[in-house]
């Protein structure tokens, strides 16, 4: 009698604790899916947190800010079991933080008008959690690309530089953002500015030249660096210095080790 009371409790026993360790909410079928994020490779020098943002198809989301004290464990999180978006943004250290930047639901990245692109690294991969635990490296790359300008010739005082185009942030699979991109950068003393600009989707950038009475010209500066080899679709970004020659019959422009000379005349 005892034998079978016994068999009875631990019946019991066995059923409450898997009532407990599947529980889920929004009557979810099964048990969720442990998700673990291994930033071990996240170099703790380039950043000092990162912003995560976990999305799936049916709703769910999860937001966290990890600091880089933390990137040696893995940061474990149950999700629903299906596909998730994860998302990583880290913006490198010594810069401005980007959490007014951030979508509602932390899976994607929005420029403000007027704001260059922050200095961010991240990571962006489609993770099947339909197993009972799936363990995802988070390798951040350089998402942004800055623009060194050089003026060689000397320039009036009132001239103004602008850097237009057609991405104005990042999705939640990490791709840029169609929309209106505009930043005005401030030329020195030696008629040098930088800029930094969002990874682009074609060669629509442009570099639109004008004083106190209007535009003087606009550059299909987008075209240029693509004609000079350069490569949107790597993993990091690289950065581009450029040189202008504003003379009065022509624009030359170097940028890297490529050059064209442009007349000043001919309608670009």
């Amino acid at each position: 009698m005892s034998g079978r009371l016994s068999s009875v409790v631990l019946f019991g026993v066995i059923v409450i604790a898997t009532f407990i360790g599947c529980s889920v909410k929004e009557d979810r079928s099964g048990c969720p899916c442990v998700l673990m994020l291994d930033f071990s490779r996240v170099d703790k020098d380039r950043s000092d947190s990162s912003f995560l943002g976990l999305l799936s198809a049916d709703g769910f989301l999860h937001g966290h800010v990890l600091v880089n004290a933390l990137y040696g464990d893995p940061y474990r999180v149950d999700v629903p079991k299906g596909g998730i978006w994860v998302n990583v943004y880290s913006v490198e250290s010594g810069y401005d933080d980007i959490s007014g930047m951030m979508t509602r639901d932390w899976a994607g990245l929005m420029i403000p008008s007027g704001m260059e692109c922050p200095a961010v690294n991240m990571f962006s991969k489609y993770v099947d959690a339909s197993v009972e635990t799936v363990t995802v490296p988070v390798l951040l790359y350089k998402n942004y690309c800055t623009l060194s300008i050089e003026m060689v010739a000397d320039v009036p005082s009132d001239f103004i530089l602008a850097l237009e185009g057609n991405v104005c942030g990042y999705g939640r699979d990490g791709s840029p953002v169609s929309g209106d991109f505009r930043f005005v950068p401030e030329l020195d003393g030696n008629g040098c500015c930088s800029v930094r600009i969002p990874r682009q989707v074609d060669s629509s950038l442009r570099l639109v030249i004008s004083d106190g009475d209007g535009v003087l010209r606009e550059f299909a500066v987008g075209e240029y660096i693509i004609a000079s080899g350069y490569d949107w679709g790597t993993e990091s970004l690289e950065d581009v210095d450029i040189q202008i020659d504003y003379a009065k019959a022509d624009v030359t422009f170097v940028i890297n080790d490529w050059e064209a000379t442009l007349d000043i005349n001919v309608e670009i």
